[in-house]
């Protein structure tokens, strides 16, 4: 059995009870030069009282009682954090706990209180002199207890980004894109403290524009993004906002700090009186820093957090924007912990931050958070461990119990945020908490991409109810994310369900990269957008009698295919009314099915990968023992999973589980959460395509394409898609693919658009330049799963044009040749596309009516690849992609 945590800690609940005084009392009215800490003569602060436990401690070292101080209800404003370190620790014996006074309910807040303010024409205004100093800034604004928003463009949707650029440094990040003219306005007042708002597919980047060119259209950042890669670029079609715009302040609800002038205005909602309304602004960026060093041993241990509020927290946009990889990882927590062991919150709060809720960072050992409401948070709720930038030597996090908690309302400002985020941190128990409202993954185990060592392992994931997640806002994330070797680590009895991402990636159970020795077992998973169950890559995770139901878009997937044996997939449930039952990869080994049951409640044939009946399925040894059977669940359409006496499911030794005990199984003394307004609008829908033109002359040399994904091997340097001036059907410049064997995949290098064609007529054309060796390759394709293709030409190395299995004529190499091609995703005309093909000094040689996939009707990927294993190069110039002229 695995130590949680000291029992004289965790029995140190009620420590205030009839029989038994306080040894230290504060109150907000109190004073802490007369005060004595008694009831009739309290201090007035924690950093007074901090000193009278000290110097108890000091008075009775072998005390073998609970030194306790109870803070009387009311708000306590910090001015500074309120820090503890070693010497503020108790004992096994004589644990400090600091909790309220039995029935009150005291806050601990660094937000400070506005006052002074003056109507004018119904709008409030005060000035705020340390703002104008340059002193104080904030970025959120609460009046009785709600969040107020600053005034955003567009006032409902999204604004997308027009045209990916280069950055303005050779070989950095992105920073600075197109955009359609009027969205952005060189003329706003305080142009420097406009955000925008870029969102990419699994984080959101904010960024101070420097310069706007209206006429141009391009707007330019004060900093990058955090990478220069396809999942943190300024692409094309991408969604933007833009926040804090002063001339857009005319909503009630609404306010703008000017901090030229430190003028604050608010427009009140109806009902709101300056003389009465709390309002307060954020100060400190954290409230509670618990400082040990592990290093050294010398822990902060033994102190125990009862029923006590945490309250306002500020974050401040720095000048050169803020960019984070994944998970907000960057940011910390309002409450911070490092170097504790023995550390207790049971009953406690935290609302209304701009970051993270608690934060257990490095060497944090044996601590208990349990019964507490962390809510309205900024990013994520609870921070377990390190990530990148952990030392080799630095001491582990671990054996922390996360129990009976309400972890709610995240990603308001970072939409990245996590319920419950455990890094490179091991032997930690996460059960029966709510966890419910966050835009990206409701929790995140493991920190590793691959399959190097790590210490995040025997977490314990267990009886969490787990939804709403996602909403539309992020994509590539789930009800719970893992990430690398997790030996020991189980997903056991948890409820997922409602996961929606933007793009790809709203799965149930997501087991990212390196994901190994994990077992789920008895979840229930559904209303999911891309499946109950997903596996990058990893290595012998099992997956067992779970009931994986309703995802919109397949309902299991996998993505790459290893040698080894990657996952097993037993005894499990899969319900669906729409999709497919597996997509993704599935053309080889390397996973393990046996005795799933299968069913689409429509009754529709189940067809596995490659159109597959179940038994043809398993004549290629896949699913031993499996059924498509009804599995008899009493009312599944509305999340009644109960199974019928007789359910063929139990036949195939599926075990039922309880459908109830997920979540919080405490009553809290808190109000139900009231629901927030969204912090990001809803998914728009799909933008109208922009054209496609890229002649390559605006790109330096040696770029990649900008609005295009472009894939390279890295291990393979020679092998590259860049621009080059070596040669061009027009101007200077062109791209060229140059291929190299010994490359992992046999298509790259290869780059392609994404169009977002659903209806119509479209051209595309290009000129292409073959050097030989290699095999040019392009494709139309839509978005389905797996995808359906449109028109599709290939030339072997030695210049043969070929559409299938069709040959229709050899052309050049070392000469420019064009391309062009008509193809319709109207009704009645699919299957079939047209091609010209004109050499250089040549005649044009048309062909029409070649054939494709009539079912394929979107036009979602325009993609060039090299294809096989050999040296060789082509030459592209001159790309379009445009509806068709009638």
């Amino acid at each position: 059995m695995r130590k949680i945590v000291s029992g004289s800690l965790l029995t140190a609940a009620g420590v205030l009870t009839p029989g038994r005084a306080a040894d230290i009392i504060i109150a907000p009215d109190g004073n802490d030069t007369t005060g004595r800490g008694t009831p009739d003569a309290p201090y007035a602060t924690l950093v007074r009282a901090g000193e009278a436990v000290r110097t108890l401690l000091h008075r009775e070292p072998g005390r073998e009682s609970p030194v306790t101080v109870a803070l009387r209800g009311g708000t306590y404003v910090l001015a500074a954090p309120w820090r503890l370190g070693p010497e503020d620790s108790g004992t096994a014996r004589a644990p400090v706990v600091w909790t309220a006074w039995p029935g009150e309910k005291p806050r601990i807040s660094g937000g400070r209180r506005i006052s002074g303010w003056q109507v004018r024409d119904g709008r409030w205004e005060v000035h705020l002199p340390e703002v104008a100093r340059g002193e104080w800034s904030f970025c959120q604004l609460f009046v009785n207890g709600e969040c107020r928003q600053r005034p955003r463009l567009p006032r409902e949707g999204y604004y997308h980004i027009q045209k990916e650029l280069p950055p303005s440094r050779t070989g950095g990040a992105p920073d600075r894109f197109g955009f359609r003219v009027g969205d952005l306005d060189p003329g706003w007042r305080n142009l420097a403290d406009v955000e925008v708002l870029c969102f990419h597919y699994w984080g959101m980047s904010r960024l101070r524009p420097a310069t706007v060119d209206p006429e141009a259209g391009v707007v330019s950042f004060t900093g990058p993004t955090c990478a220069n890669s396809w999942w943190a670029g300024l692409r094309r079609g991408h969604r933007f906002l833009v926040e804090n715009v002063r001339e857009a302040l005319d909503r009630p609800g609404e306010w703008y700090l000017d901090r030229a002038s430190g003028l604050l205005t608010y427009l009140p909602l109806p009902g709101e009186d300056p003389a009465t309304a709390e309002v307060v602004a954020p100060r400190l960026e954290r409230l509670l820093d618990i400082r040990g060093d592990a290093k050294l041993g010398t822990w902060v241990s033994h102190i125990r957090f009862e029923g006590l509020a945490f309250a306002h927290t500020n974050w401040v946009l720095p000048e050169a924007g803020y960019s984070c990889a994944q998970a907000e990882s960057a940011l910390r927590g309002a409450v911070f912990a490092s170097g504790v062991r023995d550390l207790a919150f049971h009953g406690c709060s935290i609302r209304q931050v701009a970051t993270y809720g608690l934060d257990l960072s490095e060497g944090c050992q044996y601590v208990h958070i349990e019964d507490c409401d962390i809510r309205h948070i900024g990013a994520g709720g609870i921070r377990v461990g390190e990530g990148w930038g952990r030392g080799a030597d630095s001491p582990e996090t671990g054996h922390v119990t996360i129990r009976n908690n309400t972890i709610a309302q995240g990603g308001r400002l970072h939409p990245a945020g996590i319920g419950v985020w455990i890094g490179l941190s091991g032997h930690n128990l996460i059960e029966h908490n709510d966890i419910f409202d966050f835009y990206y993954s409701g929790l995140s185990v493991g920190w590793t991409w691959g399959y190097q060592p790590t210490p995040a392992s025997h977490n314990i994931i267990r009886h969490n109810h787990v939804h709403t997640i996602g909403q539309g806002v992020l994509s590539d994330m789930g009800g719970i994310y893992t990430l690398g070797l997790s030996p020991g680590t189980r997903i056991e009895h948890n409820c997922f369900h409602d996961i929606d991402s933007f793009d790809y990636g709203g799965w149930g159970i997501y087991f990212d990269e390196g994901s190994t020795g994990i077992v789920a077992e008895n979840n229930l998973v559904y209303r999911t957008k891309t499946g109950g169950f997903h596996q990058h890559y990893g290595r012998e995770n099992v997956v067992r009698n779970n009931i994986l139901a309703f995802a919109r878009i397949g309902q299991i997937q996998r993505t790459r295919q290893e040698e080894h044996l990657m996952f097993t997939l037993e005894r499990n449930l899969v319900l669906w009314d729409r999709g497919s039952v597996m997509h993704g990869n599935w053309a080889a080994g390397g996973f393990a099915l046996h005795r799933n049951l299968y069913w689409h409640t429509g009754g529709e044939p189940v067809r596995f990968p490659g159109g597959l009946t179940l038994e043809e399925w398993q004549a290629k040894g896949h699913d031993e023992g499996s059924m498509v059977a009804d599995p008899g669940f009493a009312d599944p359409a509305a999340g009644d999973f109960r199974l019928a006496p007789d359910s063929p499911a139990l036949a195939l030794g599926f075990q039922p589980f309880r459908l109830d005990g997920f979540g919080r199984q405490t009553p809290t003394d808190a109000a139900e959460p009231q629901p927030l307004p969204r912090a990001f609008p809803p998914p728009p829908p799909p933008p109208p395509p922009s054209p496609i033109r890229e002649d390559f002359e605006l790109l330096p040399v040696g770029e990649k394409c900008f609005g295009a994904e472009t894939h390279e091997d890295a291990n393979v340097k020679e092998a590259t898609a860049r621009v080059t001036d070596e040669r061009a059907a027009g101007g200077r410049h062109s791209l060229k693919l140059v291929d190299r064997p010994g490359q992992k995949h046999p298509w790259d290098p290869h780059l392609y658009f994404r169009p977002g064609y659903t209806a119509g007529r479209v051209t595309g054309s290009f000129d292409a330049c073959f050097e030989g060796g290699t095999q040019f390759f392009h494709e139309w394709r839509d978005a389905n799963a797996p995808y359906r293709v449109g028109p599709s030409v290939r030339v072997r190395p030695d210049g043969l044009l070929v559409s299938g299995e069709r040959e229709l004529a050899r052309l050049p190499l070392h000469a420019w040749v064009h391309f062009a091609f008509q193809w319709s995703m109207e009704p009645g005309e699919g299957g079939r596309f047209r091609l010209d093909v004109t050499p250089a000094g040549a005649e044009t040689i048309t062909f029409t009516d070649l054939p494709c996939n009539p079912e394929c009707r979107a036009l979602h990927w325009f993609g060039f690849c090299c294809e096989g294993d050999a040296a060789g190069a082509f030459h592209l110039d001159n790309i379009r992609l445009e509806p068709q002229q009638k």
